[in-house]
């Protein structure tokens, strides 16, 4: 532990040192390297809030460390300048004798952090300019090396970049801060070595923004439920990325025939892959969490490349859902499902007149819904890109963005949510029931609220994700209330109730099957059937899971028919709701009593 302390304390030592070059630049220079060795001291020592955040399901922090013990001298501080003006400052780190590379990127006065540096699978800073370049150099912006970290015009390509600190009534899901950095545009030093295609400018290379979208979104859900997320190499600019592998979600998309719920497959040519361009967010959405997955899939491009899917494929539980279409969404409705089911898969419009007007009858990017506000007193949705994890203040060059921007509702064609449930496995012990609480995967889970009722009456329970709860006798109604913040169903919004019959061992469970026949009734008489002639994803999952559940109650009916007391208790139960009454459960409750002559009293 010793030596290990004070390995650290000469790499801040060697961090801290204030060369000549750093003691004669200007102010905001000077306040520049200081940040950054303030940083890396921080990252070294195991303090870096961002990487911590970053790191703490991923290999990001791991990979950090690798990097700065390796290269933990800070080179020499240049502006970048931009119409004539500051508008940051580059800070590398010093790669050996002859070059520097990185780079931190950070506010003109030097104080604030706009982008971390990235880099390669190979732990090497992905930009590297000749050291005597770099030092002979007036400004970071002369140097061709940097030319994709060069803002090409003011202002923004869409959205309003933000920080929290500029909103008022803001909701905003949680975890955003662990997300990873991915960027989904090309950098030409990679592109020229692999066969694709490199353009200069914002938003004029990758056309990959569905599936990076679709990647972040598998990211929060897997954050969210505790996963560790991977890594791997971009396909379009070489850069070492954590989590789900956007190119595995496109090589699925390309593979996968045309999703029953969307129209249009794939438009023009990607200008950097050659490739059709990914259109529809319903067809990945529907690939995440709608059908099997294959262990390993190719690359549509490069036939030699394939990519193996982690072992809970997306992260995913239940089929997609539509919170709105057809730029009909609602701020109120959007804040309300993002509390109920986490993040929103999205995409935004074409704009118009200084984003004034919004061409509503198409969405044009994808971007992932992560809050609502209020900016300067009007309602605004808050949206996530696919351009890097940067501050508001970063101007968009042909490489990254600010990573949190703000738009009106109306600029919004769609959202997508995708389920997950909390699940309540229940095991009856000699007069106890014991109630395990667990994810779809399996793995166990706490709710954050818990009630449990016993023949109507309250009986107190820590909360946990395995509970055991007395009986009292052979026969009794157990009732349990639960939930979790983004665990729930559209059949279950506020939360989940489980109502348990219990008779001499037998049990059924009744209340998440009216649950399910309501919200399938409501949805199949929706606006979506009517003007299309079909469903949509969820409907269409009610519909089956109507039927297993019902097959799954016959079983266990059959099961207890000679416990009289059972089938009596079960009919007074249905007989006293009307979902249940007109059901098929109804239905077959009625017909045991009418054979066996049991009496309903």
């Amino acid at each position: 532990m010793k030596k290990i302390c004070l390995f650290l304390l000469a790499l801040t030592m060697i961090a801290g040192f204030m060369p000549v070059w750093a003691q004669k630049g200007n102010d905001a220079e000077t306040k520049a390297v200081e940040t950054v060795q303030n940083e890396i001291s921080q990252a070294l020592a195991g303090k870096s809030e961002f990487a911590r955040k970053i790191g703490r399901y991923s290999d990001f922090y791991r990979e950090l460390l690798k990097l700065l013990r390796k290269f933990n001298q800070i080179g020499m501080p240049k502006p970048l300048k931009f119409n004539g003006k500051t508008v940051k400052i580059l800070v590398p780190v010093n790669l050996g004798p002859d070059s520097v590379g990185g780079f931190f990127q950070l506010s003109a006065d030097g104080e604030t952090i706009l982008s971390y540096l990235p880099w390669s699978a190979d732990l090497k800073p992905l930009f590297i300019v000749s050291r005597t370049k770099w030092e002979n150099a007036a400004s970071a912006d002369e140097l061709e090396e940097l030319k994709e970290l060069m803002p090409l015009k003011e202002g923004y390509s869409a959205g309003v970049p933000v920080e929290a600190s500029d909103l008022t009534d803001l909701f905003l899901i949680d975890y955003i801060d662990q997300l990873p950095s991915k960027t989904q545009e090309e950098r030409e030093a990679y592109t020229s070595k692999n066969g694709l295609k490199a353009s200069l400018g914002r938003r004029t290379g990758s056309s990959k923004c569905l599936s990076y979208a679709a990647s972040l979104a598998s990211d929060w859900w897997n954050i969210a439920q505790g996963n560790r997320i991977g890594k791997y190499e971009s396909f379009v600019n070489g850069a070492r990325e954590f989590g789900m592998n956007p190119r595995i979600v496109e090589s699925l998309y390309f593979r996968q025939p045309k999703c029953p719920y969307s129209f249009i497959k794939e438009t023009g040519l990607d200008r950097v892959t050659g490739e059709k361009i990914a259109y529809s967010p319903k067809h990945y959405a529907y690939i995440m969490s709608s059908i099997s997955l294959p262990k390993v899939i190719k690359d549509p491009l490069k036939k030699s490349n394939s990519y193996e899917l982690p072992e809970n494929g997306f992260g995913m539980d239940l089929p997609f859902c539509n919170s709105f279409n057809k730029s009909k969404g609602k701020v109120e409705k959007i804040r309300q499902d993002l509390k109920r089911y986490g993040i929103m898969y999205a995409q935004h419009t074409s704009r118009l007149f200084s984003d004034k007007i919004s061409l509503t009858l198409q969405g044009v990017h994808a971007v992932n819904i992560v809050g609502t506000a209020k900016l300067k007193g009007e309602p605004v949705v808050i949206y996530y890109e696919t351009f890097g994890k940067n501050h508001r203040d970063y101007l968009e060059d042909s490489f990254f963005g600010p990573r949190l921007r703000a738009f009106p509702v109306k600029f919004f064609y769609q959202g997508i949510f995708f389920p997950h449930r909390i699940i309540a496995d229940l095991k009856l012990e000699k007069g106890k029931a014991r109630i395990n609480f667990k994810s779809h995967a399996g793995k166990k889970i706490m709710p954050e609220k818990i009630e449990v009722f016993v023949n109507g009456r309250p009986v107190g329970v820590k909360r946990a994700s395995s509970i055991l709860v007395p009986l009292g006798n052979n026969e009794a109604e157990l009732e349990i209330r639960f939930s979790r913040k983004y665990f729930h169903t559209p059949e279950e919004p506020d939360g989940y109730v489980r109502r348990y019959l219990i008779s001499n061992g037998n049990l059924i469970e009744i209340s998440h099957y009216e649950a399910m026949l309501k919200t399938l009734a409501e949805r199949k008489g929706g606006l979506f059937k009517k003007i299309f002639g079909k469903s949509d994803s969820y409907t269409d999952h009610l519909t089956k899971a109507v039927e297993a559940r019902f097959n799954q109650m016959k079983d266990q009916l059959f099961a207890a028919r000679n416990d009289s007391r059972f089938v009596q208790m079960l009919a007074r139960r249905i007989g006293s709701n009307r979902v249940l009454n007109r059901s098929e459960l109804g239905r077959m409750v009625a017909e045991m009593m009418k054979f066996n002559k049991i009496d309903k009293k």
